[in-house]
């Protein structure tokens, strides 16, 4: 799950992005990470569930949110918000795959080494005139979309795709959340989508209550919220997709487990 705010104790605590590597089965983490995750793993096995299914499912809703985004609503720009670490899935990928030579894709986030292995990436595997990387901070909306549009690979007039997949739960503040959503809201073209993820309680075992509590131990403290205060942050969008869990979100071939069992919601909003 991707950071919302920046810390410099790399390598002293474990990072939330890479925790999510990790348990995507990806090589960008280091042992403060494993340890942690592994921990958390366990616990998880010992009262009978599987802790990768959480992290594997919000990335399993970023696939189908891009794809939904291109197939229904002909969306060919996304910006991708604290994106972390590059993995499997990435947003240029699954867009590139439905309309090749045809996507603009910017990567945000606030994590040094995220943004450093994004460029590495994107250089290997990606068109450099429409598909990079920035470094910048959720909070910090203006310089945010500043640097956004100084790279002039989005078109700020044409409709786009803002993601903002599994980075609320890492702010505490409300209030600053709601503002800075308020801000990236007024400034997407009418057409355009939100896609939000969102860790929450609803429904959920004592035993995420406890991982959640664990957050407090690596750089960035988590804060679930619940459906009612997810939707809000889309203001007066129009929801164009049912609040569900990731796991199940438009997944035509849903696991055969409670979707509770994902802990995190997902949804799509388009400025009418």
């Amino acid at each position: 799950m991707a950071q919302a705010t920046g810390r410099t104790d790399v390598g002293e605590k474990a990072s939330p992005a890479r925790v999510y590597d990790y348990f995507l089965g990806g090589t960008n983490n280091y042992a403060v990470d494993r340890v942690w995750a592994d921990q958390a793993e366990a616990r998880y096995r010992d009262s009978g569930q599987d802790v990768r299914h959480i992290y594997r499912s919000n990335r399993g809703a970023v696939r189908r949110v891009v794809e939904y985004a291109i197939r229904e609503h002909g969306i060919r720009q996304f910006v991708d918000i604290g994106s972390g670490l590059p993995t499997v899935g990435n947003v240029h990928d699954v867009a590139e795959k439905l309309a090749p030579g045809e996507t603009r894709v910017l990567y945000v986030d606030n994590e040094a080494i995220a943004h450093a292995h994004s460029d590495i990436l994107l250089a290997r595997t990606a068109d450099p005139d429409r598909h990079r990387a920035v470094f910048a901070d959720l909070l910090d909306f203006d310089t945010l979309w500043d640097k956004v549009l100084a790279e002039e690979v989005i078109d700020p007039g044409q409709p786009m795709l803002l993601l903002v997949m599994a980075v609320l739960h890492f702010v505490g503040d409300s209030e600053r959340a709601s503002a800075a959503l308020s801000y990236y809201r007024d400034r997407l073209p009418k057409g355009s989508l939100l896609a939000l993820s969102h860790g929450t309680f609803a429904g959920a075992s004592p035993e995420f209550h406890e991982l959640v509590s664990q957050y407090v131990s690596t750089t960035t403290n988590a804060f679930m919220r619940t459906p009612e205060e997810i939707t809000s942050f889309f203001g007066d969008f129009e929801l164009v997709a049912p609040l569900d869990y990731t796991s199940h979100w438009l997944n035509p071939d849903p696991p055969k487990i409670e979707p509770w069992r994902s802990h995190c919601m997902v949804t799509v909003g388009r400025k009418v």
